[in-house]
């Protein structure tokens, strides 16, 4: 579980270093570095904190992890939004920086669907690593 609050962290302060370096202008960066990666730690954070809780199926936990991460990136989005509407002119007066949080519909579903398939992808590799290790 430390290692997904770190990464989550590091995701994070990515997402204001993105910002300030202009890092937003290259796609891969919202969309791999960011929504995916945010996406496959949060799931990871989701599935630890749920081991310890033993649910009663793996389809359960596997809905419940996909779900949370869907909320979350669902709430991000709006906070992305309200940043949006608030923020840019106060962060460009005190630090010069030009900022922007969100971009059209596109943006906003493009980065829904990478914060899910970060959690899928997620789900699927610890599959096949359980799967293996079962194997043995």
């Amino acid at each position: 579980m430390k290692r997904a609050i770190i990464f989550l962290t590091a995701i994070f302060s990515m997402n204001i270093a993105g910002m300030y370096f202009r890092f937003y202008e290259y796609w891969w960066f919202d969309m791999l570095a960011l929504h995916f990666l945010g996406g496959f730690f949060m799931a990871m954070l989701m599935f630890y904190y749920l081991a310890d809780v033993k649910p009663p199926s793996k389809l359960k936990s596997y809905l419940v992890i996909v779900g949370a991460v869907s909320f979350i990136g669902v709430v991000w989005e709006f906070a992305e939004y309200l940043a949006n509407q608030t923020l840019i002119e106060p962060i460009y007066e005190h630090f010069k920086v030009r900022a922007y949080f969100i971009g059209d519909l596109d943006d906003t579903i493009n980065d829904l669907l990478m914060d899910v398939v970060g959690a899928i992808t997620f789900l699927l590799l610890w599959k096949i690593e359980n799967t293996k290790r079962s194997d043995l």
